[in-house]
């Protein structure tokens, strides 16, 4: 089944094309690590799958219903924004900088979207946010503020978070970027355990060895564009373009 599909979609800022008529299908239970220099469109694909950015051209259509598609302003097939909002709730994103809220507590931070949004029961949401705590190894912190916890927990919390919405697909920004070095391990193993379980996941990451151990495939973009798209142990091992050798050369060195 196709959870996410682009078809030749298009993003500019000005004069500056950052998604170059890109082509994308993320089919259920597959783990899709996305790689690449900075600048070269990752997170504005991720941005433009959420709804945070909206496409110039091309189409994305979210399990089957289409999400973002450039239409004339009198077209009938407009798609409102509650509409994009019910789809949005599907996909559930963390980001490279954690957002939670500072005054309210782990708990709370899990529990806010769940209430307000969806309109779960409040104890009922607390029993679901605890359960998620214990699957990310948190629950000890369930009263704690965010000031009071690591880089590495608070990212785990904003994963819970994200979980608490229960969506199909996990959308990862760069989630180890922002985390001391030995910090990093923790997240990365809640996203492994994730991968196991079969949810449906596109990360972005810059962490090559993490790419290879929890990916089926590997993007590699550049310039806008994807220019490899295959297994971890191709990409890694035998890429055919000479521009991601390169990039690996270079990563490698570091």
């Amino acid at each position: 089944m196709k959870m996410i599909e682009a078809i030749n979609v298009c993003k500019s800022f000005g004069a500056h094309r950052v998604l170059d008529n890109i082509n994308l299908v993320v089919n259920k239970g597959e783990v899709v690590a996305v790689i690449g220099p900075s600048g070269s469109g990752k997170s504005t694909l991720l941005r433009c799958f959420n709804g945070l950015e909206e496409i110039d051209t091309g189409e994305i259509i979210i399990e089957g219903d289409v999400f973002s598609k450039k239409l004339s302003k009198h077209s009938r097939d407009q798609i409102t924004n509650k509409r994009k909002r019910e789809i949005s709730m599907k996909l559930g994103m963390v980001f490279q900088h954690f957002n939670l809220f500072p005054h309210r507590t782990v708990i709370e931070n899990i529990i806010e979207a769940p209430v307000t949004v969806l309109g779960m029961d409040k104890d009922e949401a607390i029993k679901r946010a605890e359960e998620l705590l214990k699957k990310v190894g948190l629950l000890d912190k369930r009263d704690s503020y965010p000031s009071k916890i690591s880089g590495g927990q608070k990212q785990r919390v904003a994963i819970a978070r994200a979980l608490g919405m229960n969506p199909d697909i996990m959308l990862f920004d760069e989630p180890t970027s922002a985390l001391d070095p030995e910090l990093v391990g923790e997240v990365q193993r809640v996203i492994s355990d994730l991968a196991k379980e079969r949810m449906t996941m596109l990360i972005v990451t810059h962490e090559m060895g993490f790419a290879s151990k929890v990916a089926n495939r590997v993007i590699f973009m550049d310039d806008g564009k994807i220019i490899e798209d295959c297994t971890p142990e191709k990409i890694f091992s035998n890429p055919d373009h000479p521009r991601i050798k390169t990039f690996i050369e270079k990563i490698a060195k570091r």
